[in-house]
């Protein structure tokens, strides 16, 4: 190649460098509106993906039925909550601020079952915990199940096992989040529920702050 011809291409590839840069400065830098919402939409969009691979709802049908999350302090106030009239189930059962060492019950519960309790059953439930952050810090696909109802309340069936947990002085205050998706197998349907709390750190008798090792959603022994 000649030299002109090599002076030629550098004039170029400087020109072509300088061009972007120039135009990039010139751009107005975007205000912190618009850095919040470009962050939710990516949050929603890591959200979506997330739950296309945690397996979604390809070959299911929306069901009748609905799903449920309870935030209870004790199974009795579960099995309280199983019973009641239909209409004042929406405003009990779930616990809105929990503080830290202290166990809390997180029944997944479906109402409104419209097939009879001699049926075939297959119910299992999907569960995504997210802090307050956004992090999804636990997920199962198959965390607890059904396979009959308790004649008792053959509408209203809690899967099994019961999640519980309970939070320590590293766990994040803010607001928890609690998804889940019931499938019923044998319907080929699925119900989908999400519930939020606030955690607040607790104390102890002598108003220090208590310190145990952080302890993960486990099964409740039966």
């Amino acid at each position: 190649m000649k030299p002109a011809h090599r002076a030629g291409l550098l004039m170029l590839l400087i020109a072509a460098f300088v061009l972007p840069v120039c135009a990039q400065e010139s751009a107005p830098a975007p205000s912190l509106g618009d850095l919040a919402r470009q962050e939710r939409e990516r949050k929603l969009k890591q959200s979506a993906q997330t739950d296309a691979a945690a397996g979604d709802t390809a070959g299911l049908t929306e069901a009748n039925f609905k799903a449920n999350i309870l935030v209870t302090e004790s199974k009795a106030e579960t099995e309280k909550w199983v019973l009641m009239p239909e209409a004042a189930r929406a405003g009990a059962g779930r616990i809105r601020q929990v503080t830290t060492d202290k166990k809390y019950y997180m029944p997944f519960v479906v109402t409104g079952y419209p097939w009879p309790a001699t049926e075939q059953m297959s119910l299992t439930a999907r569960v995504r915990f997210i802090s307050p952050v956004g992090k999804i810090i636990y997920a199962s696909a198959k965390w607890s199940e059904t396979i009959a109802p308790d004649p008792k309340s053959p509408s209203v069936i809690v899967l099994n096992p019961v999640m519980d947990i309970t939070f320590d002085h590293n766990d994040v205050p803010g607001t928890y989040t609690v998804r889940i998706m019931i499938t019923d197998h044998v319907h080929s349907a699925y119900a989908k529920a999400e519930e939020q709390f606030q955690l607040v750190q607790g104390t102890s008798a002598d108003g220090k702050t208590v310190q145990k090792p952080a302890a993960a959603p486990r099964a409740d022994p039966q």
